[in-house]
């Protein structure tokens, strides 16, 4: 394993870290995180001071083939020494969605004031976009904020990709970039999106940024692992399960935009859990107050109903590393049960939600996302 240190501008090497300790983690629609440990006084740790800057600097982790594994840029780090007095340093990271784009704004470049003369918004400054697809329209809406002097950062682009959604956002809202992305995800007919990082041949670090398909909204990979849990050699340990409750609703109210004294409501009841046996449970959601059609709340509202109706089975294991080659998230993948003191025996198909590993371990942590318990 390789931990490289790069400027966040420009993706440039300058030196490549030992360490003590590493780890890493990536998952869907988050931003990768990445924790390294320098030994003090030794050679690894001379000249690092200067070098470790919040923000300014990111850190790489890479694997023997490089493969960049995670990538994260550098966040707060901490000098110090353990309960036995040997001295260290952290140095921690996160993609640039949370380290950058939350604390960028959703504005055009070049503008001025937000208010004209007499107080008023300036709709010179709002951001409209529209003839696109969501994954498109986060696309622009960091390349907008990378227009900015000191904003870019080393992105290859996807292609775009034409249309029918529109979307506002006004410049005196102040809507923080990724909170905007964010919201475009969670949309009904929301994509998923991807910073992945890459290095060339030279190490010089490149992020490149993939969203879903308004036709095909989850980021999916070629690669489709096969796993067995049972046998003398079995490729995964550890597997846990949760039965989680958490969405179960048989009353779901959704409201969605408000006109003076009107609000845009709706709501549905479906007794399925109720004659069942389960005691009645509701959702009330007010986070939708952009909507202005009645035809499209009823849609969240069904969607969210209808998701409540079993509890959900979570799994996550781990799996051996040489079983696991270039996994990522989004990938798929099947997992043959044998002889499990809980779950019974079969061939399960889960799409990999995350992935986490560390420099002393053969093994990777997984999640797989959720599925319906019946």
């Amino acid at each position: 394993m390789r931990v490289i240190l790069h400027e966040t501008r420009s993706g440039e090497p300058l030196r490549e870290l030992s360490f003590s300790a590493v780890t890493w983690s990536t998952a869907v629609c988050a931003a990768d995180d990445v924790s390294v440990t320098v030994p003090g006084f030794t050679r690894a740790a001379e000249g690092l001071r200067g070098l470790i800057v919040p923000k300014k600097m990111t850190v790489t982790v890479s694997d023997e083939d490089g493969r960049c594994l995670a990538a994260g840029i550098i966040g707060i780090p901490e000098a110090g020494e353990d309960d036995d007095g040997s001295p260290s340093v952290t140095v921690p990271g996160s993609g640039p969605e949370q380290a950058i784009f939350e604390r960028r704004h959703v504005l055009p470049y070049p503008y001025g004031s937000l208010v004209d003369q007499q107080g008023y918004p300036d709709p010179r400054y709002d951001t409209r976009l529209s003839g696109i697809e969501y994954g498109t329209m986060m696309k622009r809406l960091y390349q907008q904020a990378m227009r900015h002097p000191g904003g870019e950062l080393p992105v290859v682009w996807e292609s775009d990709r034409g249309g029918t959604r529109q979307r506002g956002w006004y410049a005196v809202d102040g809507k923080p970039v990724q909170e905007a992305v964010r919201d475009l995800s969670e949309l009904l007919g929301g994509v998923e999106w991807d910073w992945v990082p890459t290095l060339d041949e030279s190490d010089r670090l490149r992020w490149a940024f993939r969203t879903g398909a308004d036709a095909s909204p989850e980021i999916t990979s070629a690669f489709w692992h096969s796993w067995s849990q049972g046998g003398k050699s079995p490729d995964i340990r550890r597997l846990r399960e949760k039965v989680s409750s958490e969405f179960l609703a048989s009353t779901a109210v959704f409201t969605g935009g408000k006109d003076e004294d009107r609000v845009l409501v709706s709501q549905r009841t479906d007794p399925t859990l109720i004659n069942a046996g389960f005691p009645l449970m509701e959702v009330w959601d007010t986070s939708h107050s952009s909507v202005s059609e009645q035809a499209t709340l009823n849609g969240w509202r069904d969607a969210r109903l209808a998701e409540g109706q079993t509890p959900i089975l979570y799994w996550s294991f781990d799996v051996r590393a040489d079983r696991a080659v270039a996994i990522r998230k989004g990938d798929w993948c099947t997992i043959d049960i044998e002889d499990h003191w809980w779950i019974p025996d079969g061939t399960y198909t889960r799409r990999v939600i995350g992935v986490s590993g560390s420099a002393d371990d053969d093994w990777l942590g997984v999640t797989v996302a959720g599925e319906a318990s019946w």
